[in-house]
């Protein structure tokens, strides 16, 4: 799925979108973005916490979703649930991050998925794609005009916890990895030479999670 620049980028540019009239604590929602995949800085991580944190449960396996509509209805349903919380503002982020995951497993990972299906070099391929999101990730970080403006607001969301689905604590370790580890002294990425995760790709890709996902949580 998307990597946390992307959910970021995406949920920036939201909050562009609706002009302050509907996010209070853009901290909060920015830090709410990244938060289901706070599971990964478990102690005991297992994938069955991903599958918790994304309120999936649509296939064999993490990853190879059989019932597209059958997640996106559970994502809708736990935003109508949770969109009266005292925390609104963090959850409707955490369901911007699902709705982007969503849409990046329907119209980039499902046909990639299928294509090494049918003889490619799995393994050889899918090791250069995840390199080039991953790189991607990157560069968007680096070059970005608004990264500055974003790692403010990230820093000062206020970390709390989703009931069955993350620990407070672990999302601590994970916005503490994102602004001082995740990103830090790396060198400049190239990206001139991608193939699967180009320039191109991923902007259509925010551009067109921007304009579906701002129907699903602001309207």
């Amino acid at each position: 799925m998307s990597y946390p620049m992307v959910h970021l980028k995406i949920a920036y540019g939201l909050l562009s979108r609706e002009g302050g009239g509907y996010i209070e604590r853009p901290r909060d929602f920015l830090l709410g973005s990244v938060a289901p995949d706070a599971v990964h800085f478990h102690e005991e991580y297992d994938v069955s916490l991903k599958e918790k944190s994304h309120v999936w449960k649509f296939g064999p396996c993490w990853g190879v979703t059989l019932d597209s509509e059958g997640w996106r209805d559970a994502i809708r349903k736990f935003w109508k649930e949770n969109k009266g919380a005292a925390n609104r503002d963090f959850m409707a982020g955490y369901c911007t991050h699902l709705l982007t995951d969503w849409e990046n497993d329907r119209c980039i990972w499902a046909p990639f998925r299928k294509k090494m299906e049918q003889g490619a070099k799995r393994d050889e391929v899918y090791g250069e794609y995840g390199k080039e999101s991953k790189g991607m990730d990157l560069w968007l970080y680096q070059n970005d005009q608004e990264t500055q403006e974003i790692w403010r607001l990230l820093e000062q969301g206020n970390v709390c916890g989703v009931e069955g689905c993350i620990l407070e604590e672990d999302l601590a370790r994970q916005k503490h990895f994102l602004l001082y580890k995740e990103f830090t002294g790396k060198d400049a990425v190239d990206v001139s030479g991608y193939r699967f995760c180009t320039k191109e790709i991923m902007a259509e890709f925010i551009k067109t999670c921007e304009e579906k996902i701002f129907g699903e949580i602001f309207t």
